[in-house]
């Protein structure tokens, strides 16, 4: 299943028309409401090249599930939030090696660029000022245990693949920020953002939009 499930998506990435935007729906339900289409660029020169790892892989038992990480409480940025493997580009580095790096980094377990699949188009991260490369990779969970950077991952979730291919409506998450003006709070702002949840953990953002995708290209050819 695991090699059909390669195939399929390696043709439905190939196949999606160049120079549009790949994260059309269902994924732009995903946005959160304070976007206003900013993920969707065009990005600043200056932004920052990054790359993650969406990995689907497959158990023993046939089971297929996408490997997630919970961010340390104590990181400045994102900390306490569920993210994609990945980081930086660094120079002379390809997105695949970049995202293959940055996996082996964070979750201590190294995957072969044989997995390959295809690349989904950037996605602007305008929190964080990242343009993110999408890697999409398939293939048989590692025999190994995840051996995590504690520094940058607080644990790591097997989000199961079905959730990302059930169809309905997604939850919402409320979040509220101050604004601060010369350091001192000056108001506050609310806005909703989509979420999928699983097992008390909300993935939101630029994740979910991007885990989105992959399960609209998943549905696509299961239909």
């Amino acid at each position: 299943m695991i090699t059909s499930l390669a195939e399929q998506l390696t043709s439905a990435i190939a196949s999606l028309p160049p120079g549009r935007d790949r994260l059309s729906s269902p994924s732009a339900s995903l946005v959160p409401a304070l976007a206003y289409g900013r993920h969707r660029g065009p990005a600043p020169d200056g932004a920052r090249r990054a790359a993650v790892a969406i990995a689907v892989l497959q158990r023993e038992d046939g089971s297929m599930f996408v490997p997630l990480t919970m961010r340390p409480q104590s990181l400045r940025h994102h900390g306490g939030q569920v993210s994609l493997p990945g980081g930086k580009i660094e120079h002379g580095e390809s997105d695949l090696q970049a995202a293959l790096r940055e996996f082996d980094e964070e979750l201590g377990v190294a995957l072969d660029q044989s997995l390959f699949c295809g690349t989904l188009t950037p996605l602007y991260v305008y929190s964080s000022d990242n343009l993110v490369s999408p890697i999409v990779l398939v293939g048989a969970a590692p025999a190994t245990s995840w051996q995590p950077d504690l520094f940058e991952v607080d644990r790591v979730i097997e989000l199961p693949l079905e959730v990302l291919l059930n169809k309905k409506p997604t939850d919402h998450v409320s979040r509220h920020r101050r604004l601060l003006r010369h350091d001192k709070p000056v108001g506050e702002f609310s806005f909703k953002a989509p979420v999928f949840r699983y097992e008390g953990h909300r993935v939101w953002g630029a994740t979910a939009m991007l885990l989105g995708k992959l399960g609209s290209l998943i549905n696509g050819f299961l239909e």
